[in-house]
């Protein structure tokens, strides 16, 4: 009879298998994976409402630190741009620029690939299915404070 330490153990290793896979296979090539991160949360994030640093920790769980040094490369490299607020002068809004726009689109017809690849093998049903149970995971741990 399983239990629920086996089916723990079974999670976490397909976990660590996961990890381990998406990491060595280099899935973002041109920047950092926190870079791209942070892209991909720039350019769904509605014009009316920036974000700031601390509101990208939050929702990427890196330390302050860890964040300012992302958020350093990325101005440097030209992906980014910081805008005191007018409403707010303590507030540094974020801006993803024209550069890194294109940077971030350019990993995204990569990762896009890869999922097409990903859905056409598992089928539309599997990979809804499978993406239904990774959302149900990190609420799971979010509630239990672990993420």
């Amino acid at each position: 009879m399983k239990t629920k330490n086996d089916a723990g153990e079974r999670l976490l290793s397909a976990w660590l298998t996961l990890s381990s896979t998406l990491w060595n296979e280099r899935i973002v090539t041109g920047m950092t994976f926190n870079e791209a991160f942070v892209c991909n949360l720039l350019s769904r994030q509605d014009a009316a409402q920036p974000l700031t640093a601390t509101d990208l920790c939050q929702r990427t769980k890196l330390l302050k630190s860890q964040m300012n040094k992302v958020l350093s490369e990325m101005e440097r490299k030209g992906y980014i741009q910081r805008i005191r607020s007018e409403k707010d002068k303590r507030q540094v809004l974020l801006h993803l620029t024209e550069a890194g726009q294109a940077a971030y689109a350019k990993e995204h017809s990569g990762i896009s690939a890869i999922l097409h690849h990903l859905v056409e093998d598992l089928g539309e049903e599997k990979a809804l299915h499978a993406a239904d149970i990774v959302e149900e995971i990190t609420q799971s741990l979010k509630k239990i404070e672990i993420l």
